[in-house]
């Protein structure tokens, strides 16, 4: 599936994402027999625009994500965009489309989404080795960093590389352009209680995608 067409359905899906106090985070494929279009919403930051009904409120008893998304708007706005997408029947083959929150790992889908997360641990994958880093030499180039988010520019980020996932000679800060990233989400630590009558608490790492712990 293009990226128009990715475009195309979230055209469609903003301003139904809106009636129903919602906004787009992103969107993703997956699949290629038959397609997967993940569509990832969030609560508005903003009201929804002029003339779109009123959010209903969520009920009691309803499961809401942490992004304060609940699972019968994610059906609502699946069945408005099914509904939608019969009228302007923009695709011929068959697929899927699934919509969810982004999740407590969400992945980042435009630069500016990242600002709000400096200070965060992330987890990225470049599309190529990065050119600089590391700076020995004959060592072969890196594609995947995890580190804390310090600095998010215009057109590129900058990642703090703790000192176990790197050599000494290393720097302790990559700059990672925007366009040479192939996929980016950030990384949740999970609260532990601490031991008893130690006090205070410790905390692990989310497992990474794909891990089966």
């Amino acid at each position: 599936m293009t990226t128009d067409r990715i475009t195309c359905i979230t055209n469609i899906a903003a301003p139904l994402a809106a009636s129903l106090g919602l906004e787009i985070w992103g969107a993703e494929t997956a699949g290629a027999a038959r397609p997967v279009v993940r569509l990832f919403v969030e609560k508005a930051s903003s009201p929804a625009s002029e003339g779109a009904p009123a959010a209903e409120p969520v009920q009691a008893g309803v499961s809401e994500t942490a992004d304060g998304v609940s699972i019968d708007q994610c059906a609502e706005l699946s069945r408005l965009l099914g509904l939608a997408l019969d009228v302007e029947d923009p695709f011929t083959a068959a697929w899927t489309l699934e919509i969810s929150s982004p999740g407590l790992e969400r992945t980042f889908f435009r630069l500016e989404q990242m600002r709000a997360y400096v200070g965060k641990e992330v987890d990225v994958t470049l599309q190529e080795a990065h050119p600089t880093w590391p700076v020995a030499e004959n060592v072969p180039g890196r594609k995947k960093f995890r580190g804390t988010l310090r600095e998010v520019g215009d057109a590129s980020f900058v990642l703090a590389v703790p000192a176990e996932s790197r050599r000494p000679e290393d720097p302790e800060q990559v700059e990672i352009r925007w366009d040479t990233v192939r996929r980016v989400h950030l990384v949740h630590i999970f609260p532990e209680p601490g031991l008893p009558g130690k006090g205070g608490r410790t905390a692990k790492k989310a497992p990474k995608r794909g891990d089966d712990a």
